[in-house]
């Protein structure tokens, strides 16, 4: 047994070490990734990683510490090797797993990386004291940088652009519009019907699948509308991309806001996903009795909503999975046999657990008491192409053996047999029918000329990037508003005019673009050029 070190006692230590390092080492793992997404990612999006970490690097030193019945520098270090091999696993052992051909799984790496942390273990435990204590020395120092860097980092980022999430306030915007706090002559009324929101991430429009994909979407669209939908054929996408897309649906206004405000300029995403949190369209609803419930993605926009009652986005967030990823839970996730939650790491086998649990659960909502506002952002037919056209999922391998053509013209197919069972489901209840609206936010990504701004692409690719689905049911079918051409930022204002009675007047509708993601509210007007 290595002989007890004498001295005043230190934190969590009995030898004042001062072992900082194991519970450093931890949340700098998530902070190394937290520095390298500013633009997007803020410490709220990092809290639950930061706090798992921590309890991974506690449970760690106390367990070592158990083992050998004293918590002193040497357990610290050997805590620490475990700490900082688990946590930093893809980027310790990724040259290694290169070299053993591990592929993405790193399965193959992981005994030989188990038997380095173990070798090094032998070796702080056969230390003598004193080199024990200054590796601890070294160890804390390591630490203190590693943290200290990628905070600097979020800092500073904080201090240039951290004005910009503040130019979308949701009581300003709100309070803009009186028509949101109005009850709109509606007391007494009886109960408003429920309001459903499917968006269908990346499914073109009718005459984009035929033209550019050779699908005939006719089915889908003939059921819709035989169920007495308003099928908006000319409908376009207000953005061409997710974020401002939605953004604008919610808002019911465009995006003038973010252009005309210096603090948005450049890459920074933050300003326009503070807008898909809490918007006008929940203010609206909420104000007339309406339980919020969010259906959200991976995708760090709408995973969870702030304003929302319940947010149900069925697995790990954009944010969490990155890091995961980075971690030894990947191989070991894939050197077990495959689960719900060993599936959960990756973007394809996520799909196929979240996809087809969120559409039986809104299917399960039903009627209650309080009306219910339900928006899904379901990323199908957005890639991965993960499904087959009947809903089963695919391997990796089949995946890639059918290719991502073909991938995406069978998850347009899955759509379609979705949109078909919700809309049978919720037309088929006891009570009124409820509104619902089910949309696309953006097309496809076709091939485009790289480092020409998208302002610039040929007429084909842009209509292929904004031509989408958009289709409305309201049970007392008052569609007079609603044109061929009608645009999701129009969405809201013509179902609160058709339902609630409201006055808001209809925008003209408008297709814009961005350059690239350097110039995120650089808006340009390409209507003529899609229409």
């Amino acid at each position: 047994m290595s002989r007890h070190v004498e001295g005043k006692p230190g934190w969590l230590s009995s030898d004042a070490s001062w072992p900082l390092h194991p519970f450093l080492l931890a949340p700098a793992s998530v902070l190394a990734l937290l520095a390298n997404g500013l633009n997007q990612a803020t410490f709220a999006h990092a809290a639950p990683a930061l706090a798992g970490t921590l309890a991974f690097a506690c449970a760690v030193y106390l367990a070592v510490g158990g083992l050998r019945r004293r918590l002193d520098a040497r357990t610290a270090v050997i805590a620490s090797i475990w700490i900082g091999g688990s946590l930093f696993y893809a980027g310790l052992f990724g040259a290694l797993n290169d070299l053993v051909g591990g592929g993405y799984a790193m399965v193959r790496s992981l005994p030989a990386a188990l038997a380095a942390l173990a070798v090094l273990t032998v070796i702080a435990l056969r230390l003598p004291a004193t080199p024990v204590r200054v590796v601890n020395l070294v160890l804390n120092a390591v630490a203190v940088v590693v943290v200290a860097t990628p905070l600097w980092q979020a800092a500073a980022y904080e201090w240039r652009n951290g004005a910009a999430r503040a130019i979308y306030d949701a009581d300003r915007a709100a309070a803009a519009m009186p028509q949101i706090a109005a009850t709109d002559g509606t007391e007494g009324a009886g109960r408003p019907p429920d309001i459903y929101h499917f968006v269908f991430d990346r499914y073109a429009s009718q005459e984009v699948l035929a033209a550019y994909y050779g699908v005939d979407d006719g089915a889908t669209v003939r059921f819709l509308e035989e169920r007495g939908f308003h099928v908006a054929r000319g409908s376009h996408a207000n953005y061409h991309r997710t974020a401002h897309s939605l953004a604008s649906t919610f808002y019911m206004d465009y995006l003038d806001l973010l252009a005309e405000a210096p603090e948005a300029a450049g890459d920074n995403w933050q300003p326009v996903h503070a807008m898909l949190g809490d918007h006008r369209v929940a203010r609206f609803l909420k104000a007339r009795g309406y339980e919020f419930f969010q259906f959200g993605s991976w995708w760090t926009g709408t995973f969870r909503n702030r304003a929302a009652d319940v947010n149900r986005p069925h697995g790990f967030g954009e944010f969490t999975m990155l890091y995961l990823r980075r971690t030894a839970l990947r191989p070991i996730f894939h050197a077990l046999p495959d689960r719900p939650l060993t599936m959960r790491l990756d973007w394809d086998n996520g799909q196929c657990q979240r996809v087809a649990a969120q559409v039986e659960e809104i299917k399960a909502i039903g009627e209650r008491d309080r009306p219910a506002y339900v928006f899904a952002h379901i990323l199908v037919p957005h890639g991965p192409y993960s499904f087959a056209a009947d809903g089963r999922c695919l391997t990796m391998e089949e995946s890639g053996r059918r290719g991502a053509r073909q991938g995406y013209v069978d998850q347009v197919a899955y759509a379609g047999r979705i949109i078909e069972d919700l809309v049978t489901r919720l037309q088929a209840r006891d009570r009124a029918p409820p509104v619902i609206l089910i949309q696309s936010d953006e097309g496809p990504f076709p091939a485009f000329e790289a480092g020409v701004p998208w302002q610039d692409q040929p007429q084909r690719q842009l209509r292929v990037k904004t031509g989408i689905l958009n289709a409305y049911y309201f049970p007392n079918r008052r569609y007079e508003e609603l044109g061929e051409c009608v645009t999701p930022v129009n969405s809201y204002r013509a179902l609160f005019n058709a339902v609630f009675g409201s006055d808001f007047e209809l925008l003209p509708d408008r297709v814009f673009v961005f350059p690239d993601d350097d110039r995120l509210y650089e808006f340009h007007d390409v209507t003529d050029r899609v229409r």
